[in-house]
């Protein structure tokens, strides 16, 4: 029995005997083949894979590699043997060797791009090593991972239809016509992109950040190439395209250290002199004895007689930047307002009107 390799197939002959042992001789060789592919994917699967991921690594993307390529080549060792059992067999149907080394092919190119697809981490740890600024930058992380797996899916498809035949040079040339058209029929769409590109380096939020834009208020969720994802305060997702925020005044509230503290106080025209500036006084020693506000900020003052009561203002920072803490800091300050207010026997005042009636 000779083995001679034609196409990354095996041939067998010439054989001693003829006819159907020749044939069966050839089936057996076929599924010894096939076992041999599915005993190393099981190898891969049950006993390399295992162990390499059980040692201790120094680069840490290495166990992540490990991961991304394990499925591929468990299935790449079974297509392998398929293939091989296939080719070594006498087929007579004309054309058939070279459509399974074609079908081989371009499994094989699926295969390696799904790898590099799932290694999408692998390329986002490597990057942030190199630059701080990547590291902390979640939306560039996001939009280069993107990238990464755009050009993965471009590059699968170009190399499939290669295989297949497809004029790729063609395709190429098609395709920068059909851009030019494209572009000028779609400049919306191109300056989503550029603005896209814009907040990516100017940077005005990054994702998770409270922003808002226009009459729209809420989190960052996702930054791509056209829009922009904001989840509002009744949890639904609202879509702004990228042109529209640059057209905008963003504010961003994750950038300040502070949120602001501020109204107005009334009490009634019956309070009287002492008993205001007692008041003001002990409202100020409250605001600077608060371990929520920051010292040298809070503001307590007579600022104006209204309709119905005179008015106090006060204003005052709070250290926290994060609203659930606010809002219950603010809170607290309320109740030591009104412990404060009743403690100096001043009353809040409430609009009120008074009507004459003269009598003949």
């Amino acid at each position: 029995m000779i083995f001679t390799v034609r196409d990354l197939g095996f041939e067998i002959g010439p054989f001693l005997l003829e006819g159907w042992w020749a044939l069966a001789a050839r089936a057996i060789c076929a599924a010894v083949i096939v076992f041999a592919g599915l005993l190393l994917s099981w190898l891969l699967r049950r006993k390399i894979f295992p162990t390499l991921l059980a040692r201790s690594w120094h680069f840490a993307a290495t166990p992540i590699l490990l991961r991304s390529l394990q499925g591929p080549l468990e299935r790449m060792a079974f297509y392998s043997g398929l293939y091989l059992a296939l080719t070594s067999l006498p087929w007579a149907i004309p054309g058939l060797t070279k459509f399974l080394f074609t079908a081989y092919k371009i499994a094989a190119t699926l295969l390696f791009c799904q790898g590099l697809y799932n290694a999408s981490e692998v390329a986002d740890l490597l990057l942030a090593s190199f630059s701080p600024e990547i590291r902390s930058n979640k939306t560039l992380r996001s939009l280069l991972d993107t990238t990464y797996k755009v050009l993965v899916i471009i590059l699968g498809v170009a190399t499939c239809a290669q295989i297949v035949g497809f004029p790729i040079g063609s395709i190429v040339a098609g395709a920068g016509l059909v851009g030019l058209t494209i572009s000028l029929a779609a400049q919306e769409s191109a300056s989503n992109l550029f603005s896209g590109i814009v907040i990516l380096l100017d940077k005005p939020f990054s994702i998770g950040d409270w922003i808002t834009v226009g009459n729209v208020e809420g989190e960052v969720i996702d930054i791509n190439f056209r829009s922009t994802r904001i989840r509002s305060m009744d949890h639904s997702v609202v879509i702004i395209t990228n042109s529209q925020i640059c057209a905008s005044t963003v504010q961003n509230t994750a950038l300040r250290t502070m949120r602001p503290y501020k109204f107005t106080l009334g009490v009634t025209y019956g309070t009287t002199r002492a008993q205001l500036e007692k008041l003001m006084a002990d409202l100020q020693a409250m605001l600077d004895n608060s371990p929520y506000t920051n010292k040298g900020t809070n503001i307590v003052r007579l600022t104006s007689f209204g309709d119905s009561s005179i008015n106090i203002l006060i204003s005052a920072y709070l250290t926290t930047n994060v609203y659930a803490t606010f809002l219950q800091q603010q809170n607290d300050l309320n109740l030591n307002i009104m412990d404060v207010m009743q403690a100096d026997g001043v009353n809040f005042a409430f609009p009120s009107t008074s009507v004459y009636i003269e009598k003949n």
